[in-house]
């Protein structure tokens, strides 16, 4: 049994995913194309919507208690904080565009995937000013 390198074809390895999306430290690749990293433009678009609602277990306490204390309608000032939706990365290369919609289910998934499009922004940036020096 011989071990082979997993990136025995020549491409270097992703310095960053989003989704279907993977950068290197030379090119975009996405199932639409692969890019130079230079001539790339990367834009998000949050397509996420927070809501509010009382706890399950507030109510279930509140219906518990309230014969004991009246106090125990202070469970329902108790307020859960719910994200879902999508956040929408546009790839776009000259006539070429790419579309990546990756599922937000909470606040810290929404800004990672804010945080790895604002470094991919960062490499773009980086090769841009190799390129032109």
């Amino acid at each position: 049994m011989t071990i082979q390198p997993a990136h025995s074809s020549g491409q270097a390895a992703p310095l960053v995913s989003i989704g279907n999306v993977h950068v290197t430290e030379q090119y975009v690749m996405t199932p639409a194309g692969t890019w130079p990293l230079a001539q790339v433009n990367v834009t998000t678009t949050d397509q996420t919507s927070t809501t509010t609602h009382t706890p399950a277990w507030a109510i279930v306490m509140v219906i518990l208690f309230i014969w004991f204390f009246l106090l125990s309608l202070l469970f329902l000032l108790a307020r859960e904080t719910r994200i879902s939706g999508f956040v929408a990365v546009h790839i776009q290369a000259g006539n070429y565009s790419y579309t990546e919609q990756v599922p937000v289910y909470s606040a810290v998934q929404r800004a990672d995937v804010l945080n790895r499009a604002l470094y991919v922004q960062s490499l773009i940036g980086r090769a841009r000013n190799t390129f032109r020096g």
